[in-house]
């Protein structure tokens, strides 16, 4: 099956707030029908009801990216209901204050693996059939300015979230090598970082998600012919590794 002569259909996880509930008001704005991740079934509900009531095309999708069969239950109400996908946006993550590299425990570093970069494995490695199946297959992961060697060398030299940086930089890994294995298919694959956006994991400190959502968006709607297997910022510009 290809998606040659269907709507376009986009899955967003941990889109129940912040800049993942942006993201998926800017794609269904555009006619995307947006399948609107959420680990909490009660407040995805709740962020649909808004959306809908906006006029826009979303639903809701049950998705815990640590939890297996949630992944794969996900995968099988995709499949039955559509049998393709065009968009995977792994946005679910996490993020707290650390301690000197020397002082992380090991728990810490575990805990931000498992959702920043096992969830998003897990997730794309199960939706990839239905990835395949679209005509033009984009998968997004949001990464960080944090998870980059450039903007640790240049802007950061005394700022210190190893658990966080590390599982965003081999987030960025998954993204080169998935790039690479795909690159004679419809799929691209490409990092962006949303900036210091204001949201409960900042604080709400930053830009607003409106900016920190457009780096998502743009690699989602990238066209046929646009860049795969890169990293870009908030301004939707190439950035180095």
């Amino acid at each position: 099956m290809t998606t040659t002569d269907k709507k376009r259909l986009a899955l967003i996880t941990g889109a129940n707030k912040g800049i993942g509930f942006q993201v998926a008001r800017q794609l269904a704005t555009k006619g995307i029908h947006v399948l609107l991740g959420s680990r909490d079934e009660t407040r995805g509900n709740q962020a649909v009801e808004q959306l809908v009531a906006e006029n826009l095309p979303v639903s809701l999708i049950q998705i815990d990216v640590t939890d297996q069969s949630t992944i794969a239950a996900a995968v099988e109400e995709v499949t039955k209901k559509y049998g393709y996908l065009d968009i995977l946006i792994n946005n679910s993550g996490v993020y707290g204050n650390e301690p000197r590299p020397s002082a992380v425990t090991l728990d810490t570093i575990r805990q931000n693996f498992e959702v920043n970069f096992f969830g998003a494995f897990a997730v794309t490695r199960a939706f990839l059939p239905l990835l395949r199946n679209s005509s033009s297959g984009r998968i997004v992961n949001v990464s960080s300015g944090l998870g980059s060697f450039y903007f640790q060398e240049t802007y950061q030299p005394h700022y210190y979230h190893l658990a966080y940086s590390a599982s965003k930089a081999s987030l960025n890994m998954l993204t080169v090598q998935l790039a690479q294995e795909l690159e004679k298919t419809n799929i691209k694959v490409n990092s962006c970082t949303p900036g210091l956006t204001a949201t409960d994991l900042t604080n709400f400190t930053g830009h607003s998600v409106e900016i920190g959502a457009k780096s998502s968006v743009f690699l989602a709607t990238l066209p046929d012919d646009g860049p795969s297997g890169k990293y870009f910022d908030e301004n939707c510009q190439e950035h180095p590794w």
